[in-house]
């Protein structure tokens, strides 16, 4: 079969005796194909998703394309129609110049910023819109977000006035710094956190094409999302990539090779030159299982929601820690139940074993199962983990936000 064949064949997928769902008595009379195929359809897919969607993955889920990269356009504007709670003129006559300029260029009003001492309805923003990775094109429209620059109380109910978005390096060539979108409209969307900060929703529209070009000559590179950075992950997913690219040829091509930890060059061959961005598509599309990239795992401690999320790789090396009155046990193995010597779990003692399948360690997993039950308070139970870091005992590594 080559290799084109075995890209777009039509995946098989193996339904498992445990999908086979009882049929009414109803539905056991003859019924017409149509319907039976729709039966059929709708009792199969969902078994089929569950069974493939465990080892479901690809190059594109671990890596971004570098060159591709969203940009931040910047411009300076003024958001109008406040309720008495715009920039105070009197305290801050720079804040009136733009609106002077403003009236002068759509009214022709002759106008100086001491002639608004008094009007608070006016503020001046910083305008921001962040470009999307990958780019954008005439007439997208997106989020833009604004920031009071002066004295203003709040946004809300605001509208923005027209505002050029620009680039935020300046170019040496200033004539080279031209608009590549226009920010209006409004109200401003105020958020609970503060009101001097706000969103216009859509109010961002592109009106000049920003493209990205990824390719340095024959060569485009790769880069791991930060969680999947490591030497491991990117040689596993280079080889996977030289594996793919290998199929129906003597012998491995080597168009992926490995920079650094978060880095993957890939070489397009002379022949895939003129369609590079199909065959880069191609690339992003091969088959990888996060299994394969051999990651560390990782311990995700969410101070302010309180929250703590476990890898299942995650480990306890045989080990024991007491916090206040509550003393942890590891157990390996798991001893046998006896009369004489059951097995107890209270507030005071609680045995934390691993399976029978790896007798070295404990899965983090029990130990906060362990907590739940025990009704550990959540610093007691950060203060436990980071202890185990710190002597060794945890396989994976804890990562506080």
């Amino acid at each position: 079969m080559s290799r084109f064949e075995r890209r777009f064949q039509a995946p098989s997928a193996r339904i498992s005796p445990s999908c086979r769902l009882p049929l009414p008595r109803a539905l056991h009379r003859p019924i017409g194909a149509l319907p039976a195929l729709l039966l059929a359809l709708l009792v199969g897919i969902p078994c089929a998703v569950l069974a493939r969607s465990a080892s479901a993955g690809t190059v594109q889920e671990f890596v971004r394309v570098r060159g591709l990269e969203g940009d931040v356009l910047v411009g300076m504007g003024l958001v109008v129609g406040l309720e008495n709670t715009g920039d105070s003129m009197k305290d801050s006559t720079i804040a009136g110049q733009p609106y002077a300029q403003l009236l002068k260029t759509l009214g022709n009003i002759d106008a100086t910023s001491r002639d608004f001492l008094k009007n608070k309805s006016v503020a001046i923003v910083m305008v921001t819109l962040e470009v999307p990775y990958g780019g954008s094109r005439i007439g997208d429209r997106m989020d833009v977000r604004v920031s009071t620059l002066g004295n203003a109380k709040s946004l809300k109910g605001g509208r923005l006035v027209s505002t050029y978005m620009l680039p935020d390096v300046v170019p040496a060539d200033r004539s080279m710094w031209i608009p590549y979108a226009i920010a209006e409209g409004g109200p401003v969307d105020i958020g609970a956190d503060s009101q001097t900060n706000g969103t216009i929703r859509r109010g961002g529209r592109v009106v000049r094409d920003i493209i990205k070009n990824p390719y340095d000559g024959d060569t485009v590179t790769l880069v791991l999302e930060p969680r999947y950075q490591s030497f491991t992950a990117a040689a596993a997913i280079a080889a996977a990539i030289n594996d793919e690219e290998s199929i129906g040829q003597e012998a491995a091509t080597g168009v992926a090779s490995v920079i650094d930890h978060q880095s993957i060059q890939i070489r397009i061959p002379q022949s895939a030159l003129a369609t590079r961005t199909a065959y880069l598509a191609q690339i992003l599309s091969y088959p990888m299982s996060a299994d394969a990239l051999r990651l560390r795992g990782k311990v995700i401690i969410d101070r302010r929601r309180k929250v703590i999320t476990a890898d299942e790789s995650v480990q306890i090396r045989p080990s024991a820690v007491s916090a206040d009155g509550l003393r942890i046990v590891s157990i390996t193995p798991a001893p046998e139940p006896t009369p004489e010597n059951p097995l107890a779990s209270t507030s005071a003692w609680t045995g934390v074993a691993t399976d029978a399948r790896d007798r070295a360690s404990t899965k983090l997993k029990d130990l906060v199962e362990t907590f739940r039950q025990l009704d550990v308070p959540f610093d007691t139970q950060v203060a436990i983990i980071e202890s185990l870091e710190k002597q060794g005992a945890l396989t994976g590594e804890v990562v506080p936000q």
